[in-house]
């Protein structure tokens, strides 16, 4: 446990925007957003636990996400009013 609070303390101090930057690089490769994440936190060797935390405070992100999800029925799909 005190190994992942470190962990969250040294990913603090990356600069967030930066990652999203780093992210939206793999994205715009044609890399799948989960893909993506996934990539980053494994080649600066941090869990995707603490990729989480940026995940939830990035509400684009973040729903891009959850359509990936639902679009490869990792989850239940939710019911959306057409637009």
């Amino acid at each position: 446990m005190a190994d992942k609070k470190e962990e969250i303390k040294a990913f603090n101090r990356l600069n967030s925007e930066r990652i999203m930057i780093d992210i939206a690089k793999h994205i715009e490769a044609g890399v799948p957003y989960i893909d993506a994440v996934v990539e980053y936190a494994a080649t600066n060797e941090l869990e995707i636990e603490v990729i989480g935390e940026i995940i939830r405070k990035s509400t684009v992100l973040k729903a891009n996400i959850y359509r990936e999800a639902e679009e490869l029925n990792m989850i239940e799909k939710l019911v959306r009013l057409p637009i």
